[in-house]
């Protein structure tokens, strides 16, 4: 902590009004994907910046949400999940892969409806055993909210870290405070209407008064669960002509390790997918796997470690969701109107509540 931050903490032990600067806005944003971002869009259509703020953990830029989201394998893996997508979203890309997943043993890949069988499908690894389908991450935005994104964020976003959230009763008739964000940074901000698009049980967590909450809150909330993740994109100077298909490596052919999910693409590309099970892993560990693909993925793609020209890493705790009930939120909707899930944990139709990820948070 520096010398400032701590000067300013023992004026606060002193006086504990003087310095914490309150602000209120009507729609508050928690979250840093692509659901925030899209709520961010559509709320700052009918509002001036000072009435919607976006509260993320780090900095957001067109830049960061493309990568993000497009330099990674498919996240769409369901023929009704993009046919609710193009009803939403007309100018839409999205077209199936051209070939149906396959697995790595005994030195050739092999169709999974085959006499072979493969290692274990761990965690959430079987959700990538069906077709994906390559989209382009900006046919998902109009154009010009496309182009001006960078402007908008400049705008409404503030990069900050909860100390904690409360459900409080308005006091005022204009500034309608349902909820009080407080941060590390000693300031405070009243939201009359909150957006969540940050894992529901981690919301939960930051909520200090707990005992003043509906069940169903908690309920819904509770379950819910991360699956973290590390993708790695690789900037190719070789085509290994596997374009267009999920290909699922084995970690180690003597170990229920998991397994490295990879995908080609055009313009030598190559993305690459693992599910990570520890709850809080180590950057080393973290490190230790990536040599370890590398290894694995030469010995499949002869050549493939000296064609690496560039690569970037995305570490993401929350990649996955699960257990969104959609039953349970519909009842925490009735009981809390000011309160909205958003992204992968967003209210879909009934007959849409099997899709997860990105799907669900598009549609």
């Amino acid at each position: 902590m520096s010398f400032g931050l701590i000067k300013r903490f023992k004026d606060l032990k002193k006086n504990p009004e003087a310095g914490v600067k309150k602000t209120f806005a009507k729609h508050v944003i928690i979250g840093h994907d692509l659901g925030a971002i899209i709520k961010l869009i559509e709320l700052r259509k009918e509002n001036s910046a000072e009435h919607v703020r976006l509260i993320s953990n780090k900095p957001l830029t067109q830049k960061s949400i493309y990568e993000d989201y497009q330099n990674t394998i498919s996240l769409i893996r369901s023929s009704a999940g993009v046919e609710a997508i193009y009803k939403k979203l007309f100018n839409a890309k999205i077209l199936p892969q051209s070939n149906d997943p396959v697995f790595y043993k005994d030195g050739k890949f092999h169709d999974f409806n085959g006499r072979a069988k493969p290692m274990e499908l761990l965690g959430n690894e079987m959700f990538f055993s069906t077709k994906g389908y390559e989209y382009s991450i900006e046919s998902f935005f109009d154009s010009t909210d496309w182009e001006n994104l960078d402007e908008l964020l400049k705008t409404s976003q503030d990069m900050k870290i909860f100390e904690s959230i409360e459900k409080s009763e308005p006091q005022d008739l204009v500034e309608k405070e349902e909820w009080s964000l407080t941060f590390k940074d000693f300031t405070e901000l009243g939201a009359e209407n909150l957006y969540i698009s940050i894992a529901p049980h981690k919301f939960l967590k930051l909520i200090t008064n707990k005992n003043n909450l509906d069940s169903s809150l908690i309920d819904f909330c509770s379950a819910t669960e991360s699956i973290s993740a590390m993708n790695v994109s690789f900037e190719l100077t070789k085509d290994f002509g596997l374009n267009s298909q999920t290909l699922f490596v084995p970690q180690s052919m003597t170990h229920e390790w998991g397994h490295f999910i990879v995908e080609f693409r055009e313009s030598n590309i190559c993305n690459v997918l693992f599910l990570i099970n520890e709850e809080e892993p180590q950057a080393e560990d973290l490190g230790a796997k990536i040599k370890l693909m590398k290894r694995v993925l030469e010995r499949v793609f002869p050549d493939f470690e000296k064609s690496i020209k560039a690569e970037t890493i995305r570490f993401d705790s929350d990649m996955f969701i699960q257990g969104v009930r959609d039953e349970a939120l519909l009842e925490v909707i009735q009981k809390y109107p000011t309160l909205e899930f958003l992204g992968q944990s967003k209210l879909v139709d009934p007959d849409l509540s099997g899709e997860q990820y990105l799907t669900r948070t598009l549609i």
